[in-house]
């Protein structure tokens, strides 16, 4: 009897354990980068306006106030760790944040691992962010970010893993067009004509004083 009662017991006791444990796997899901669009990575800028700092991810809510991606933000400095792993195509194609709404849900990294990237502390209420992330698939106004930009300026990477699809920089991404690369579209019709242009018209000019020239030669011997 006794035995009978102990199973009976350790049965009940994993059949709770499993019921407990089946939420945590589509919540553990739920934040897996394939969940998000990695192939538009987004910038948003404002102020902090909740706050729910604890594991498996904090989240924080950003009161949008600025959209368009700065000028030079693809030259911008990134950690290094970040750069390995990608991050500078990341800012390359940077585009900007076009969620509805005003308000947006930061899902950041774990706790030690914000710690271990330079984020002591826990993000405040009033504090103003640069984020760039990317658009959770189903959920509206929820952004993964790649980095965050600190009040202080300083720059925390959110991810230590490769994308799973990688972006790619579209027309007006990253910023403003690198300075090294102004002034490189085609000449406007008018200029200097290319050396293609001189070589048919020389070339043609010559074919009609050979033409003409048979044809006088031949009208000077029809009359002779």
């Amino acid at each position: 009897m006794r035995l009978r009662s102990t199973t009976s017991a350790s049965a009940t006791t994993v059949a709770a354990l499993v019921l407990a444990l089946a939420p945590a796997a589509p919540a553990a899901a739920h934040h897996g980068w394939e969940h998000y669009d990695t192939t538009a990575p987004s910038y948003a800028a404002g102020t902090v306006t909740r706050v729910r700092w604890g594991n498996p991810h904090p989240e924080v809510t950003l009161r949008v106030e600025r959209r368009r991606v700065p000028d030079g933000w693809a030259a911008r400095d990134i950690p290094s760790e970040l750069e390995e792993i990608g991050g500078r195509e990341v800012m390359r194609a940077t585009r900007s944040y076009s969620g509805p709404g005003d308000e947006l849900t930061l899902v950041l990294a774990p706790l030690e691992r914000l710690s271990a990237w330079g984020m002591e502390g826990e993000v405040a209420e009033g504090d103003t962010l640069e984020v760039v992330g990317y658009p959770d698939r189903d959920h509206d106004g929820e952004l993964r970010p790649e980095m965050i930009v600190l009040e202080n300026g300083r720059k925390v990477r959110q991810r230590s893993v490769p994308l799973p699809v990688v972006p790619v920089p579209s027309p007006g991404a990253g910023g403003a067009t690198p300075a090294g690369e102004r002034g490189s579209a085609a000449p406007a019709s008018g200029g200097a004509p290319s050396d293609t242009t001189v070589w048919l018209l020389t070339g043609g000019g010559v074919l009609l004083l050979f033409l003409g020239g048979g044809y006088y030669a031949v009208r000077r011997a029809g009359r002779a």
